[in-house]
This record gives C-alpha cells, sequence and structure tokens, in this order.
C-alpha cells in the first residue's frame, strides 16, 4: 500500500528550521532537531562594518548576550508572549510549538546594548527530553501559566523541578500569569499567584500577550535582574583578585513583583 509523505517546514525570521515528516496526514513519525546550543554567557560577537575590507575595523553590535527560556504548559501563550515583545504583534492562530523556537530582540539597559535570545519551549510531554536540553546555561527562565486554567497553575511546581533539576543553582526565575485580559474566565487568583512567587522567591507578574499588558516590562525586569546578578559577580571577583579581604555574600533576598493593570 502506497504511503503519502509530505515535508512540513516551520521556519520564519529568527525561527529554526524544523522538518515534520507525516505519513498519510497520521502523527508525526519523525523530527529533526538541531543539538542544543551550549547556554550561558556569550561573549559578544563584533559585526564587520559596512563596507569595511578583510583587515577593516569591526563594530560590536552588542555588549552582553543574554539567553533566556520560556517554559510552562502547552497552550499558557509563551508563543504569543514572545512574538508580542519581540515584534508587538500578536496571533490568534498560533499551533502549538514543535520543539524549540527562538527570536530575537536588542535592548538599551543602563547604558549597554543587550542581545536577548528567548527560546520558546513545547510544552507537550513529549518533547520533554529535547526542551530539557536547553535548560542547562539559561541564563533567566520565566515559567508561564494561563490564569483561565487552573491545572497549567497546578503544573508550576513541577516546572520548578525540572529548573532545580536541569538548569544552573543562580538562574533568575519569573513567573507570569498570562491572559490577564480574560478576567470574566479566571481560574486562579492573583492572590493564589502572588503566593506560590513568594514560596518560592521569584517575581511574579500578571500579563497578558494580546492587550500587551506587563508583557514588555516582565522582559525587562528579567533582563536587569540578570545584568545586577553580573554586574555583582563581577565585583566581587575584582574585589577578591585584588588581595583584599575575603568577602563573604549574603544570599540574595528577591523581592516578589505584584500587578496586572487591566485595561
Amino acid at each position: 500500500m502506497s504511503s503519502l509523505w509530505k515535508m512540513l517546514y516551520f521556519e520564519g525570521p529568527g525561527r529554526m528550521l524544523l522538518p515534520q515528516c507525516v505519513v498519510g496526514g497520521l502523527t508525526p513519525h519523525r523530527f529533526l532537531f538541531p543539538a542544543a546550543p551550549r547556554l550561558g554567557r556569550t561573549e559578544p560577537k563584533p559585526a564587520r562594518e559596512e563596507g569595511a575590507g578583510a583587515r577593516g575595523t569591526m563594530a560590536k553590535t552588542y555588549d552582553y548576550l543574554f539567553k533566556l527560556l520560556l517554559i510552562g504548559d502547552s497552550g499558557v501563550g509563551k508563543t504569543c508572549l514572545l512574538f508580542r515583545f519581540s515584534e508587538d504583534a500578536f496571533n490568534t492562530t498560533f499551533i502549538s510549538t514543535i520543539g524549540i523556537d527562538f527570536k530575537i530582540r536588542t535592548v538599551d539597559l543602563d547604558g549597554k546594548k543587550i542581545k536577548l535570545q528567548i527560546w520558546d519551549t513545547a510544552g507537550q510531554e513529549r518533547f520533554r527530553t529535547i526542551t530539557t536540553a536547553y535548560y542547562r546555561g539559561a541564563m533567566g527562565i520565566m515559567l508561564v501559566y494561563d490564569i483561565t486554567n487552573e491545572k497549567s497553575f497546578d503544573n508550576i511546581r513541577n516546572w520548578i523541578r525540572n529548573i532545580e533539576e536541569h538548569a544552573s543553582a543562580d538562574v533568575e526565575r519569573m513567573v507570569l500569569g498570562n491572559k490577564c485580559d480574560m478576567n470574566d474566565r479566571r481560574q486562579v487568583s492573583k492572590e493564589r499567584g502572588e503566593k506560590l512567587a513568594i514560596d518560592y522567591s521569584i517575581k511574579f507578574l500578571e500579563t497578558s500577550a494580546k492587550s500587551s499588558i506587563n508583557v514588555e516590562e516582565a522582559f525587562l525586569t528579567l533582563a536587569r535582574d540578570i545584568m545586577s546578578r553580573l554586574n555583582r559577580k563581577m565585583h566581587n571577583d575584582s574585589s577578591a583578585g585584588g588581595g583584599g579581604a575575603i568577602q563573604i555574600k549574603e544570599p540574595r533576598s528577591k523581592k516578589s513583583l505584584f500587578r496586572c493593570l487591566l485595561l
């Protein structure tokens, strides 16, 4: 019996090519994924100036590269948050992410150009082995749930355990309660989100990719936290290398950040 083979490609600006083989329209037969990158702080890669020759001067396009990760159950709006932040766009026709995807946006923080490489992971269990490979070395992780879906909120604790198992110990974290524009369908109160964040000493925001509520603030807050941690580390390393007294660092307390401005 002959089979119908299709090769579907999911690609776009800044997106990976993820071929998907489908046999006769059935469940995907095989996925080909690129190897997980070595995440972590990367030295800026300077770009060649326009028109410069082989020996021309090199111009830096950014000062730091921060690699962020979006995790959470399927359908909570991770891709919509990513597109709202990276392209200021919202689309209701997004399909579930296949494996892993990423977008890039460069922002200015405290006089520095920060290149944010933001990885969007699939929430389905069958992709868990693939996506957890991207936890290692991530500098910031956003845990996203849907305020209209109580199960997605309950599963945040499972996602936190995944971070503790696979990510760096000093990774910055933030919890986002997405779709806060849909208050009439709310199943998870803001107070429950706040309590969860306090329990784990994580910052918290309610967001809406559709209404563009707190999306910009969420990503920039996480980026600032990473920058602050790097600055403290460099200062402490410099002090320790100067022959002075060894400084004992106090554990940093994370202040909770709570609010959702409903339009």
